[in-house]
C-alpha cells in the first residue's frame, strides 16, 4: 500500500490560509496513487491556541465535509492529522480517517495531553484507542508525544494492529528523540510507524519535521528533511507477515501479554 506523508508548512493561527495550502498538498500527493494520505497534528491552526476555541472544527462542519468529499473524489483513505474538535462542549485534539467512500470511519482523541503548554489546560484527553481497517491492514493511531507512551503501542499490537499513524507537531529541538521512539515503537511490536510531522515557528519555536515510514524491524524506509515536503512510502503487506513466528518479542506480544487497554 502506497502512503503519503504530507509535512506541510503551517502558518500559527492562519486556518483559512492552512486548510487552501492543505487541500493543494493533497491534490498533490493524490495524483501519484497514494491509497492512504496523512497530515499531520493541528494543521489548521498550527500550536496558537489564542483563539483555539474560535478556530475550532465542528462535526459536519465545511471542513469535514470538504475533507469527506475529497476521499470519496479521489477514492484514498484520508487519515487528517488532528483538529481542534469540540464535541459536546468540549474541545479535543482528535485525529480523523475518511474511507474511499467519504465515511467518516474512524476517529480518536489524543489521551496523554502536552503539560507545559496549553494543551492540557485547553483541551479534555480522549477515554479510547482507535483501531480501524485500512487496505486490509489493522491500523492505528497514537498523537505526537504519545510517542512516549510505550504501553499505549503495545495495547494496539496485541489487538493485532500492524500500522499505526502518528500525525505531531514535534519540535525541532528534540528531533533526534523522534526517530529513536518512531523506531523503538515499530521494533517492539512488530508494527510499521508512519509518523508526521508539520514545519514552520511559533514564538520562535521551530518544528522540527523528519516525517518518516518505519517497518517492524525498526528500518527507516523513508524520511523527510527539515523542510516541507511530501514523502511516499510502502507498506508491504506480505514482508513480515510470519513475524511472529521469527521474533520472540513479537510472539509474546500477540500472545497477549501485559500492556494498557
Amino acid at each position: 500500500m502506497k502512503i503519503g506523508l504530507i509535512q506541510m508548512q503551517v502558518e500559527s493561527g492562519e486556518k483559512e490560509r492552512n486548510i487552501r495550502h492543505a487541500f493543494s498538498l493533497l491534490e498533490e500527493a493524490a495524483r501519484e496513487g497514494c491509497r492512504l494520505l496523512v497530515l499531520p497534528e493541528l494543521w489548521t491552526v498550527g500550536y496558537d491556541f489564542r483563539r483555539i476555541r474560535e478556530q475550532a472544527t465542528r462535526p459536519g462542519d465545511s471542513l469535514m465535509e470538504g475533507l469527506a468529499s475529497f476521499a470519496r473524489w479521489h477514492e484514498v483513505t484520508l487519515a487528517a492529522g488532528t483538529l481542534p474538535l469540540v464535541h459536546e462542549g468540549a474541545l479535543y485534539n482528535t485525529g480523523v480517517v475518511f474511507s474511499p467512500s467519504g465515511r467518516l470511519q474512524a476517529h480518536y482523541s489524543k489521551r496523554h495531553l502536552f503539560y507545559g503548554y496549553l494543551e492540557a489546560e485547553l483541551m479534555r484527553p480522549g477515554k479510547r484507542a482507535m483501531q480501524t481497517d485500512i487496505g486490509g491492514i489493522a491500523s492505528g493511531m497514537a498523537i505526537c508525544y504519545e510517542l512516549y507512551f510505550p504501553d499505549l503501542f503495545r495495547a494496539m499490537a496485541k489487538k493485532g494492529t500492524t500500522l499505526v499513524i502518528v500525525p505531531a507537531s514535534w519540535p525541532l529541538m528534540h528531533v533526534s528523540r523522534w526517530e529513536v521512539l518512531a523506531r523503538a515503537r515499530a521494533i517492539e511490536n512488530g508494527m510499521y510507524i508512519c509518523a508526521v510531522n508539520m514545519v514552520g515557528a511559533y514564538h520562535g519555536v521551530r518544528l522540527g519535521g523528519h516525517s518518516l515510514l518505519a517497518d517492524p524491524e525498526g528500518n527507516v524506509l523513508t524520511e523527510a528533511g527539515a523542510d516541507e515536503e511530501i514523502l511516499y512510502g510502502e507498506y508491504d503487506e506480505e514482508k513480515y507477515k510470519d513475524l511472529g513466528k521469527q521474533m520472540a518479542v513479537i510472539r509474546s506480544v500477540r500472545d497477549g501479554q501485559s500492556g494498557e487497554e
